[in-house]
């Protein structure tokens, strides 16, 4: 039987790899954003807009745009992948070979199904929604040599580092909204958060036989609001959406097995919190012609709130990404900056579009040793096929980030009881491609809504 209270290796090891760059920090941005293809293919750029049946995951005052009841469905796929390169011991005594990492996942993305109806001779749109809105999958599994630069040092070692981690975190959302005159548009989501993932940190020295792992399963649930107002103008919208902080529920327990001590676990006891952010973004679209449109959205996330308390056998509050208190964490406050485009071309019964945009995307975790910020950039391109009774849609984007980090590559490092000492500094290169299908159907044919 495992015992309740952590041995000093097993906290050291769990305080060592929170505070490393895991591979979910790096390679899945948490900026906020929705849900759909054509927002993709314009960089996320879309809460000026939010016109379709996805209109609730960016703006759901876009909802009271809908003239018909729509039903949507959402397709992901990931490929995303790590370069480690240059990573040398901190005193320089030691080079490490480089190692290049990918995997790909895909799963559903969204769904809805939105009603549009009047109330008072007012448009009202009520939306049921289903969103993942953090897909948590990936295997980063690599061997590197540790080098010594004086051949008469320590001989080369072999050294196997592995992060496998699998899981979601799901939005549900009830949305509704108004339109209280022919230019303003109000609405708001109540969102129930589910969230559920686990992952497997190893680090293992098959020269010698050492080896640490640690095995955690953590779970989220909890509630927030979402509200948003919408402007309408021939030739431009404003839009302006605030996210709600909230604190939800939060387990984690993480099994911690070693060759230099007994297995061991580490429980929050089911009393734990996680805060989670607020978020705040405003958009602003413009029409220059008939065919065009131009937008452009400003996120803010305040990832310093980012916060686990009230977890068995820790001190105190914790930030979320490197496991230090509030006061010591590296963690930032981001502004992200979204562009985007769209041409229609139309024919008789049918519009293709083109879409295409870029992204600046802060990222609020950063290395603690290193203090190198993680700051995505983002191309993107899409296109579709709408009628009057469906729309089909894809979009593209590639990410990409190149940054300096820290690494633990040994066992008596994950063992210490220095939760920032570590054995390599070096260059990291993170990239992914995102592929996304939309698919609408009107569930009648358009027609106008009379508007007051």
């Amino acid at each position: 039987m495992l015992p309740r209270r952590p041995a000093p290796a097993a906290a050291a090891l769990v305080l060592t790899l929170a505070a490393a760059p895991a591979a979910p920090q790096v390679l899945i941005p948490l900026t906020r954003s929705g849900s759909g293809a054509r927002a993709a293919g314009m960089a996320n750029a879309f809460v000026a807009l939010s016109d379709d049946g996805t209109a609730a995951s960016w703006n759901p005052a876009g909802l009271a745009q809908l003239r018909n009841a729509e039903l949507s469905f959402v397709y992901g796929v990931n490929e995303r992948g790590l370069l480690f390169t240059g990573e040398r011991s901190p005193d320089d005594r030691f080079v490490f070979t480089n190692r290049d990492i990918e995997y790909a996942t895909s799963s559903p993305d969204f769904a809805s199904l939105a009603l549009p109806f009047q109330v008072a001779r007012r448009p009202v749109t009520v939306q049921l929604g289903w969103q993942r809105l953090y897909p948590l999958e990936g295997k980063f599994q690599g061997e590197t040599v540790r080098i010594p630069v004086d051949p008469a040092d320590d001989p080369p070692k072999r050294i196997s580092a592995s992060e496998e981690f699998t899981g979601q975190i799901d939005l549900v959302s009830l949305s509704a909204a108004v339109r209280l005159t022919g230019r303003i548009s109000l609405g708001g989501s109540l969102n129930t958060w589910r969230g559920k993932w686990t992952s497997r940190d190893a680090i293992a020295e098959p020269d010698g036989g050492d080896f640490v792992s640690a095995f955690t399963r953590e779970q989220v649930r909890g509630h927030n609001f979402t509200g948003g107002l919408l402007l309408t103008f021939p030739a431009w919208n404003a839009g302006l959406v605030y996210h709600s902080p909230f604190w939800s529920n939060y387990e984690r327990r993480t099994d911690v097995e070693s060759s230099q001590a007994p297995p061991t676990s580490m429980d929050s006891g089911g009393s734990g919190r996680l805060r989670f952010p607020r978020n705040l973004a405003v958009g602003v679209a413009w029409r220059p012609a008939v065919l065009w449109t131009l937008a452009v959205d400003v996120n803010h996330d305040q990832w310093t709130e980012l916060v686990v308390d009230r977890v068995r056998d820790h001190p105190g509050p914790f930030n979320f990404f490197d496991g230090l208190p509030p006061e010591l964490s590296m963690t930032r406050d981001t502004l992200a900056l979204n562009l985007g485009a769209e041409h229609l071309f139309p024919h008789e019964s049918f519009v293709v579009p083109l879409r295409f945009g870029f992204a600046w995307e802060p990222q609020g975790a950063m290395d603690p040793v290193t203090r190198d910020p993680v700051e995505y950039f983002l191309l993107s391109a899409g296109s579709g096929y709408n009628t009057n009774r469906f729309k089909f849609d894809l979009g593209v984007q590639y990410r990409w980030a190149a940054f300096m980090a820290s690494d633990v590559l040994s066992v008596d490092t994950a063992t210490a009881p220095a939760p920032l000492v570590r054995d390599a500094v070096g260059r990291v290169g993170a990239h992914e491609w995102r592929f996304k299908f939309s698919v609408i159907y009107r569930l009648s044919s358009a027609r106008k809504v009379p508007q007051t």
